[in-house]
């Protein structure tokens, strides 16, 4: 009587199981490993300003300090940070690039990085100052081919403090080296400066302009100025907002000036 057989089961051989075994490992690894979801432009954009204060599309930068830092000063993670950055869009095309700096003051060595990688690239370089630019960052924005300030943003010029918890014999070489740095930041502030409406005025040269700059800080200790107190004495080129300097793009025309 025709009909149909059951058939049987297919035994197992060993090339199935390591089949089987390498199918299940597969499934397990996309459960604990989710396909990622895919990251858009404006995604990505937005990681880049706020994880690595760049924006490589339009050649700006941030600088200021990381947020798990103790304060806004300049220290060694930003200044690798900056010099990293400000080298990459160096090397991409010399169009200008713009730098949002909002910082106090901090580290000598950390801020004269930034301030010579500025001066050093070959891209022209505008720094918009936001608040303040005091200390070291008022140095900073000493490197910039165009300095601008906010508005409502403050300068101060001060000598910077030593520590001097070591021996009388090191104690001497941290003075003597923390009065080189002075020099060498009334030098930079000076060669700017002497430009400035107040020094042109009166045809000082630069070490009469340096001589001014000293005596403004042994009097005040603590030099504040307001943004168009430091156009005035030639510490900013422009303040944000005011003819000429109307917008981004007014602010980051110009050329790479001569290094000084």
């Amino acid at each position: 009587m025709g009909g149909f057989q059951k058939s049987k089961p297919p035994k197992l051989g060993i090339f199935y199981i390591c089949e089987l075994y390498f199918i299940t490992e597969v499934d397990r690894y996309f459960v604990m490993n989710p396909t990622p979801k895919k990251v858009t432009v404006i995604e990505q954009l937005i990681s880049d300003i706020h994880n690595y204060n760049i924006n490589h599309h339009t050649r700006e930068l941030y600088l200021h300090a990381h947020f798990d830092s103790d304060g806004d000063y300049v220290d060694h993670k930003m200044s690798v940070t900056f010099v990293k950055n400000i080298n990459l869009l160096d090397s991409q095309n010399n169009k200008n690039i713009l730098v949002h700096m909002q910082t106090n003051g901090g580290s000598w060595g950390d801020g004269m990085s930034i301030f010579d990688s500025v001066r050093f690239i070959k891209s022209p370089v505008t720094i918009l100052a936001y608040s303040q630019a005091s200390s070291m960052s008022g140095i900073i924005l000493q490197a910039a081919d165009k300095r601008i300030m906010t508005q409502d943003c403050e300068l101060m010029i001060h000598y910077g403090s030593i520590n001097m918890d070591e021996n009388a014999l090191a104690a001497k070489s941290v003075i003597f080296h923390n009065e080189k740095n002075s020099k060498r930041m009334l030098e930079i502030f000076a060669k700017r400066a002497i430009n400035g409406k107040y020094f042109q005025d009166r045809s000082y040269n630069l070490r009469k302009t340096m001589s001014f700059i000293d005596s403004k800080i042994k009097q005040n200790s603590d030099w504040y100025l307001d943004a168009e107190e430091s156009v005035y004495y030639g510490f900013a080129d422009g303040i944000f907002g005011q003819k000429g300097f109307e917008s981004f793009a007014k602010i980051r025309s110009g050329r790479k000036k001569i290094n000084f």
